[in-house]
């Protein structure tokens, strides 16, 4: 119905248009023949007869007039000329009266030819021919002037008549106009009652029902009313599906706000979890810190565990990947780490342990283990295909402690003897820094990485070799870098022999506090 409606208006329009169009042109069209016909076609025959007037005059001066007689002569030929093209072929009575005019005009100028001819005998003393007559100049001229006299009569008469189709398509036109205003009034008037009615109402009473659906109100949660009327009654039916998506939406946010408050305190202790480290040994000061890359979960998992023989243990491990859950996998390979650490088992039994762990499972991660005896000043490790710690001597210099075997993975067979065991002197005012790749492998926006020698260069000027400088100089670098936090998980661990009896101690387990992260900068 509505196409059909458009239609007839669109015909409707374009009729109106088409007569509007039409009146407009008649109108310009009459008002251009007044302009350029009739009116110019008066004033050329008031020349002719001024020129035949002149003509008269002159003949009847005598043999002094010729000149005279010449000029008359010649502007009423061109002006009987000018009239001939002017009016030729637009009214066939003005045709017929200015083809008379030109004929009667035509014998008259002869006539006075021959008038001056007997003037010019007289003159001489000739005879001359008798004057007077219908054919006589005299009476040509009579002709002449009635013939005028009748044109410009009939001239007037024909731009009246113009002049009045001119007026009456003027009224036609501004009649039109008159009246496409009013239609225009009725039709939006009527527009406007049927968009009311038809498309508005419903839509306002649509988005109210999904105002009052977006509050919560449940007194909307029964049927829409029906609506039947073409593309409103199927926006009615696709906003009572937007409805009950949205009221199921609400419900599963109410339910997903109450896990978070249930949540957020599993994640906390998921997070002391992955980077609590025990008490130490006495004689070793430890400090560690992890950064995850996404929210508190990491995938790495850092801990320090005091052995029966007074030495300590310390390790770091990555799990591949960030989040949740290569932070779930890093919580169970702590624990086994963790675990075998206090039953006393070999390093190379430990890591084997760990990859047993690892079955069923996708991911692999990489371990560095070290076991730090302060009071035999050795250190002992194994590396799982892990980043190489550094072991700063007292000195400054920086030392790398190889990989002794593969990254666990749990389809690579694992036999005994797999991963083997390292032993270094580790004495006073010795540092051992482990990291995970997320610091030297980290990169800035323009693509850069952190690198391995910068981490070599901050632990080398370090002018407080212990554990907790060592580690906030390394995050402080790295933030004025900048790393990119977002791309890894950042985590690292530091260990050093405790200072001797009777100097100022730092706390033998310890954080770093973190930095300003906008600080700028290179190391």
């Amino acid at each position: 119905m509505l196409t059909t409606m458009v239609g007839l208006a669109a015909l409707l329009a374009a009729g109106v248009a088409a007569t509007g169009y039409g009146l407009s042109a008649r109108h310009e069209h009459a008002a251009r023949r007044i302009e350029t016909l009739w009116r110019p076609a008066v004033v050329e025959v008031g020349a002719v007869r001024a020129a035949a007037g002149d003509l008269r005059a002159a003949s009847l001066a005598g043999a002094g007039g010729e000149e005279l007689r010449e000029d008359a002569r010649r502007a009423l030929e061109e002006h009987l000329e000018a009239l001939g093209k002017l009016a030729c072929g637009t009214d066939a009575a003005v045709d017929a009266e200015i083809a008379g005019l030109d004929r009667d005009a035509s014998r008259w100028l002869a006539n006075a030819s021959s008038d001056a001819v007997a003037d010019r005998m007289r003159t001489y003393g000739l005879p001359a021919y008798a004057a007077g007559g219908a054919d006589s100049a005299e009476g040509t001229y009579a002709a002449v002037d009635a013939r005028t006299t009748e044109l410009a009569a009939l001239l007037e008469e024909r731009s009246a008549h113009e002049a009045q189709n001119a007026m009456w398509h003027m009224n036609g036109v501004l009649l039109y106009i008159l009246s496409l205003a009013v239609a225009l009034l009725v039709a939006a008037v009527v527009a406007a009652v049927v968009l009311q009615r038809r498309y508005l109402a419903p839509a306002g009473a649509l988005a109210r029902r999904l105002r009052r659906a977006a509050s919560g109100d449940p007194s909307v949660a029964g049927p829409p009313p029906e609506d039947g009327r073409g593309w409103i009654g199927r926006l009615t039916e696709e906003a009572e599906g937007v409805r009950e998506r949205l009221v199921v939406s609400q419900r599963e946010s109410l339910r997903h706000r109450e896990a978070l408050v249930q949540v957020g305190p599993a994640v906390q202790g998921l997070h002391e979890i992955l980077t609590s480290c025990e008490e130490p040994g006495p004689g070793i000061a430890v400090t560690g810190d992890v950064r995850a890359a996404e929210g508190l979960i990491a995938g790495d998992y850092i801990g320090a565990v005091s052995l029966s023989d007074r030495s300590t243990a310390v390790f770091l491990g990555d799990v591949c990947g960030h989040g949740v859950p290569a932070g779930l996998l890093a919580v169970r390979l702590k624990s086994v780490l963790t675990v075998g650490l206090r039953l006393e088992a070999d390093l190379d039994s430990l890591v084997r342990a760990v990859h047993q762990a690892l079955a069923g499972e996708e991911c692999f991660t990489t371990l560095a283990v070290a076991v730090l005896d302060p009071e035999r000043s050795t250190l002992t490790w194994v590396n799982a295909g892990h980043e190489e710690p550094f072991l700063r001597r007292g000195d400054g210099t920086v030392e790398r402690l190889r990989t002794t075997g593969p990254l666990v993975h749990p389809f690579l067979e694992a036999p005994p003897g797999t991963w083997q065991t390292r032993t270094v002197r580790f004495g006073p005012g010795d540092l051992l820094v482990l990291s995970t790749d997320g610091l030297t492998e980290g990169r800035r926006h323009d693509g850069e990485e952190f690198g391995e020698e910068r981490v070599t260069r901050v632990l080398a000027g370090l002018d407080d070799p212990t554990p907790s400088a060592a580690v906030a100089a390394l995050y402080a670098a790295a933030e004025r870098f900048p790393v990119d936090w977002g791309r890894d998980d950042v985590s690292l661990l530091a260990a050093a022999p405790a200072p001797p009896p009777g100097r100022t101690s730092e706390p033998r387990t310890t954080r770093p506090a973190r930095t300003d992260e906008n600080e700028a900068g290179q190391p």
